[in-house]
């Protein structure tokens, strides 16, 4: 239980730095994004493929609330989805851990007695530091409801090392309040 935790702290922690994370849309031009009026959660079971924060209800939940907040912020209206809103809403992820290994060749150790005693030389020796870090990167999409073509996606990416529960809360806040605020798009 306690690595299903941590690593559901894995995915909105990799989303949380913010001189790290990245944050890029791709839309269809041609969508009617000024229709777009309400919007409904699609139901969609994450798969094992995903990162298991995203199949962790707790940080799911955290998504979605901070999905809906910024929808709500724009003027778009939380409907079910039998009452037939303008466009469905579902969020996936993926994590994949790394380890990087820095060596910065050599260091010394031995010791040298001042003073009175033995001298004992100093010996080269190697200095290597290893670090671990996970990239994680969420998926929003936005899918026209009447036409069931995907019209909006956002992707936020970033690297993480060591995940709080606080940490967790702002990762995902920042990383959907920068995904929303490229909708809708600047089209032409």
């Amino acid at each position: 239980m306690r690595s299903l935790r941590l690593s559901a702290l894995v995915l909105a922690a990799a989303l949380a730095g913010c001189s790290t994370l990245k944050v890029s849309t791709e839309y269809d031009p041609t969508a009617p994004y000024a229709t777009y009026k309400t919007y409904a959660w699609l139901a969609v079971t994450p798969g094992p493929e995903q990162a298991p924060p995203i199949r962790n209800p707790v940080v799911a939940a955290q998504v979605m609330a901070a999905v809906d907040r910024e929808m709500k912020a724009k003027g778009l209206v939380l409907t079910k989805l039998e009452e037939n809103p303008d466009f469905l809403v579902t969020v996936h992820g993926w994590s994949q851990s790394r380890i990087e290994v820095t060596n910065y060749g050599y260091g010394y150790a031995g010791t040298y007695a001042y003073g009175y005693g033995p001298y004992r030389p100093v010996m080269p020796v190697g200095s290597t530091a290893v670090d671990t870090y996970t990239d994680g990167t969420m998926l929003l999409d936005l899918v026209d409801a009447k036409t069931k073509k995907l019209v909006w996606r956002g992707t936020a990416s970033d690297t993480f090392s060591s995940p709080t529960p606080d940490s967790v809360k702002k990762a995902v806040d920042e990383a959907v309040r920068q995904l929303m605020g490229a909708y809708p798009p600047k089209t032409k």
